[in-house]
């Protein structure tokens, strides 16, 4: 049987917890483990109207295929992202983990104090960091991907249970917060804690 796309992408998130525990420092690494969050969530929170922008009806474009497959709709998702990452969120996004609130419903200032606990040892802090990286991180990347099935023509709903194997009910497709966390549920689904790294 094949798996969802959310349960190959938790492999890969999974795989990349793992490759950063090996190039940096136990110091070092929670900080990248949050700064990359971070980085992700600045990044489709500045693409928001674009990622919803194939689902936005007109008379001209109902039902209208952008593209004829989902690698290059995806390509594309990802291509801007990449493009607005390096432009607009690369140049900005030591500052924001300095000064940063909360993002998404999301309380960024206690993740910087989680930081500095994991730092100095906690394991446990370090599995909440890892936790959160995970589940916004699927989230995100499940976003682009709903994104690239609606140039695909595909609806709203029908993107999410091609993603997710999940009809869930609530979701907010217009708020990029309420999409962001049904996808990091379903993903969740998948998520086992990493070894303790101290």
């Amino acid at each position: 049987m094949e798996q969802r796309y959310s349960e190959t992408l938790s492999g890969i998130k999974v795989n990349k917890l793992f490759a950063w525990r090996d190039r940096y420092s136990k110091q070092e690494y929670p900080y990248k483990v949050a700064f990359n969050l971070l980085y992700e969530m600045l990044v489709v929170e500045k693409m928001w109207d674009e990622i919803q922008s194939p689902y936005k009806k007109s008379f001209l474009n109902i039902g209208k295929k952008s593209y004829n497959n989902f690698q290059d709709a995806h390509k594309f998702v990802m291509d801007r992202s990449n493009i607005i990452a390096r432009s607009d969120i690369h140049p900005i996004v030591e500052n924001k983990y300095k000064s940063l609130d909360s993002i998404a419903g999301f309380n960024w200032a206690s993740t910087r104090n989680r930081v500095l606990k994991a730092q100095a040892g906690d394991n446990k802090e370090v599995q909440e960091i890892e936790l959160a990286y995970y589940f916004y991180t699927c989230g995100i990347e499940l976003i682009y991907a709903w994104s690239a099935l609606g140039y695909l023509g595909t609806d709203q709903e029908s993107a999410f249970m091609q993603l997710t194997g999940m009809v869930m009910g609530g979701v907010d497709y217009s708020s990029y917060q309420s999409l962001l966390n049904f996808f990091g549920q379903t993903a969740s689904m998948f998520y086992k804690p990493l070894p303790n790294l101290f």
